[in-house]
């Protein structure tokens, strides 16, 4: 910090490192009035040894001196704390400065009535009092360091001026020293909170940008999960994912006693068509289809996924009876598409679906129920495609034997 910024009043030390509520937390600080409550009496018992050896009227000046500068110190710590805005008013600094070279002229005045041509007794409380002022005012009044050398310049003076004109010379020579060394004090003191500022800013970014930093890798690995778990074509949750999703649906759906249904859905007569019109148009038309599943397969708790090649698995927290609706419908809103826009202009397209339910109340494994299904898909294929066939019980999937409802095809 430069010598003019150190002799201003007006300058706190480290005002471009520091925050706003840094800087108001400063103020609140060293508008704080206990010490010169406390310097008050100090003074004013100087000023009771100085009555008690024959001055009495010295003593009362000295102390009514101190006592307007606390006085005046409450009153500006009151308005301090009750303003309306707690937002940084230059004018509430500017009152700081004022206060500040206020109790200094103040003590300064008060030391040279103690000193002058008074008891040694009193001259040494005095000067011990003295010395306890302007220690307490470059600790604590550093920050705006102009205020607190100014300050102390006027006790300084003070002292000297009731010195010599008591013919102690040497106590004149003891503030100049004195002086110096609190000057020397006050510049270390600022140097030391500048570095701790800075310090303290450089903690912040640096915790900002690793804050950031967290922040960006956590939506990197949200993003590298989102695609671990989805289908690279069709943008479907994958095989992977839904492996996860249906062994805790299923846990779920067991654990509370809820209807659980699983539904296979296979593309008709896939690799004739991509033999026709070529895999770029086979591309086309599994997106399309999967665009179709989302929509008609859109419930809460439900996932639809492309389970391989043309074949696609949906599992939904509903019984056989909903579950049989949307199946119907997913297979509806799959031949209604039009696929004519793809090349070769395809005609529409098909799907055979399997489906298989657990009743609430009743267990089965991830395996049985995926054996239901895939064996109702099976079924479907074999009746003519273009159709919806319903496995009648997980538990008796195995059973050839057992007839699969159907819906009609059209």
């Amino acid at each position: 910090m430069r010598a003019v910024e150190m002799w201003n009043p007006y300058v706190i030390a480290g005002r471009s490192l520091a925050s706003e509520r840094q800087v108001i937390e400063t103020l609140r600080e060293l508008f704080n009035s206990k010490p010169h409550v406390m310097a008050t009496l100090a003074i004013a018992l100087a000023g009771l040894g100085a009555a008690m050896s024959g001055m009495p009227g010295k003593g009362l000046a000295a102390t009514l001196i101190a006592l307007a500068c606390g006085l005046f110190r409450i009153h500006i710590e009151h308005r301090f704390l009750t303003r309306t805005s707690h937002a940084l008013d230059p004018s509430w600094l500017r009152l700081f400065v004022v206060g500040g070279l206020l109790s200094g002229a103040g003590w300064g005045i008060a030391g040279a009535i103690l000193l002058y041509q008074t008891s040694p007794d009193t001259q040494t409380i005095t000067l011990a009092v003295m010395c306890a002022l302007v220690q307490a005012s470059a600790g604590r009044a550093y920050m705006i360091p102009g205020t607190a050398l100014i300050s102390i310049a006027l006790v300084c003076t003070g002292v000297s001026i009731g010195a010599i004109g008591s013919g102690n010379y040497l106590i004149a020579l003891f503030a100049a020293l004195y002086f110096s060394f609190l000057h020397r004090f006050i510049a270390h003191t600022v140097r030391h909170r500048l570095s701790q500022l800075r310090a303290e800013q450089t903690a912040e970014r640096l915790l900002e940008e690793i804050t950031e930093k967290n922040e960006l890798l956590r939506l990197a690995n949200e993003a590298l999960a989102a695609k671990a778990n989805a289908d690279p074509l069709t943008g479907l949750a994958n095989r992977r994912k839904f492996d996860l999703a249906f062994t805790k649906s299923l846990q779920a759906a067991q654990h509370d006693k809820a209807p659980i249904s699983l539904m296979m859905i296979d593309i008709d007569h896939f690799k004739a068509f991509n033999d026709t019109y070529g895999h770029q148009a086979g591309d086309e038309c599994l997106m399309a289809v999967s665009r179709v599943l989302e929509e008609t397969i859109s419930g809460e708790g439900s996932l639809v996924a492309r389970y391989g090649g043309e074949e696609f698995v949906a599992v939904m927290p509903v019984d056989a009876a909903a579950a049989l609706a949307t199946a119907e419908r997913t297979r509806l809103a799959v031949r209604l598409t039009a696929l004519d826009a793809l090349p070769g202009a395809p005609g529409r397209q098909t799907v055979s679906i399997g489906l298989a339910s657990c009743p609430p109340g009743t267990w089965t494994d991830r395996d049985q129920l995926i054996a239901a299904a895939d064996r109702a898909l099976y079924q479907a294929k074999r009746e003519g495609r273009n159709r919806v066939c319903v496995s009648p019980d997980p538990d008796q999937a195995a059973d050839a034997n057992l007839p699969l409802a159907a819906t009609a095809a059209f």
